[in-house]
């Protein structure tokens, strides 16, 4: 299939949908592709906190994804 074929498919599937939502995600998607990639310039605070964070991962001051869930899990159920 050409990109002209697949544009003409993919327009003629939009137009059957009347789905706001549906259709303010895919305006979405399509304004995010063309968008030119900008590089993100982290600040003195951000790069600190990261640092930060490296150091207490480093030291053994996290959490696993298994524990911080049963934390979730109680503070729910309080």
């Amino acid at each position: 299939m050409t990109t002209k074929e697949l544009k003409n498919k993919v327009i003629r599937k939009i137009n059957q949908i009347d789905d706001d939502e549906v259709l303010n995600e895919i305006y979405r998607m399509l304004d995010d592709a063309n968008q030119d990639e900008e590089v993100f310039q982290l600040s003195g605070n951000h790069k600190k906190a990261i640092e930060e964070a490296k150091s207490q991962i480093e030291s053994g001051e996290f959490l696993t994804n298994k524990q911080v869930n049963q934390e979730i899990g109680k503070w729910l159920n309080k």
